[in-house]
């Protein structure tokens, strides 16, 4: 049907149906304009966040002489902030991507993380049976130091500010390997750092 007969078709239609068309448009105008302006004021979580994400890698050359890289789970004695007294993760934490925050109110962070060199277990007594275990911590802490541009903007007057952590750079690296794999921090990443271990 073209235009010119669906206005002929409106024309001659009885009122009591063209105010049917009428109020079905403006319903589904009024609840699309609603959805459409809800869905802006509900989109108040920042895309960016302060989490560097490590990840150690393993690789594996295959028979037939490829290399496969894969996640490999990792175990620190402990995973801390230099200048932060809070131990992210510890010897409990088995993770192949570890979630560092980074420090929002400079520009640099620096972590340590602590290797295990050795474990030793101790019987205590056999009746009941009592183990204790032992850590031999390395003396030499890794450490990974990052910096960072922060920017901020305003998101809306509802959502408030959001700060962007962006060019993401190595400053220094304890470990052999490494491979910067995404320069901003966002919560849509996977890794920032690939370290090879």
């Amino acid at each position: 049907m073209d235009k010119f007969a669906f206005h002929l078709e409106m024309l001659f239609m009885p009122a009591e149906k063209r105010r049917s068309y009428k109020f079905i448009f403006w319903v589904v105008f009024i609840l699309g304009g609603n959805l459409f302006f809800s869905c802006q004021n509900e989109n108040c979580v920042s895309v960016f966040n302060n989490y560097l994400l490590v990840g150690f890698i393993n690789a594996d050359t295959l028979e037939t002489g490829e290399i496969e890289f894969h996640k490999n789970d990792t175990i620190f004695y402990s995973v801390t902030a230099v200048g932060n007294d809070s131990v992210f993760y510890d010897k409990d934490d088995v993770l192949s991507t570890f979630t560092l925050p980074v420090n929002p109110a400079l520009g640099l962070t620096t972590f340590s993380l602590e290797m295990i060199d050795s474990i030793r277990y101790d019987t205590l007594s056999l009746d009941p049976i009592d183990i204790d275990t032992i850590y031999y911590i390395n003396p030499t802490p890794h450490t990974i130091t990052v910096s960072y541009n922060r920017s901020q903007r305003i998101i809306s007057e509802e959502c408030g500010v959001e700060i962007a952590y962006t060019k993401l750079k190595v400053e220094e690296i304890s470990f052999p390997t490494s491979n910067l794999t995404e320069d901003k921090l966002s919560r849509f990443n996977e890794v920032n750092i690939e370290i090879f271990f």
